[in-house]
Formats: structure tokens, C-alpha cells, sequence
């Protein structure tokens, strides 16, 4: 199974999207989601934006995510 984390856009350009997810920088497609602007919270798979996320969503995402990660680490 593969989890991946809501990342937010810190820049868009040319049809891709800077996305900081879980404190690192990848870079992603816009094909699939054109809309994306700056600040926006995304889900990226497969180096693409699959879908923008409601900013209070995104954290609450994140947030049982790290604590499943903690339960798992502890």
C-alpha cells in the first residue's frame, strides 16, 4: 500500500508545481490539476498533483499520519 503525505505548493511554473511534502522538495506535474496556485495543499503520487486538498483537511491528514508514525516508531 502506498500513503503519501499532503504536500503544500511553494511555487508553480511551466506546467509543474515545487511541493514541500513531509520536509523534503519534490517537483510535479500540473497535467492532472492545472488549477494549482501557490499555497495550495496537494496530493502528489507518481510525480504528479492528483487533487488540491482544503488547507484544515491537509492537517488533519497529517496530523494522524505522524501519529500512526509515532505509534509505529514507539
Amino acid at each position: 500500500m502506498c500513503v503519501t503525505y499532503p504536500g503544500e505548493v511553494l511555487e508553480v511554473n511551466a506546467g509543474m508545481a515545487l511541493v514541500e511534502i513531509d520536509h523534503r522538495r519534490q517537483r510535479a506535474s500540473l497535467a492532472l490539476v492545472p488549477e494549482v496556485a501557490v499555497g495550495d495543499w496537494v496530493i502528489v503520487s507518481a510525480g504528479t498533483v492528483l487533487d488540491v486538498m482544503n488547507p484544515t483537511e491537509a492537517q488533519e491528514v497529517l496530523a494522524l499520519l505522524n501519529s500512526a508514525q509515532l505509534q509505529e516508531d514507539g
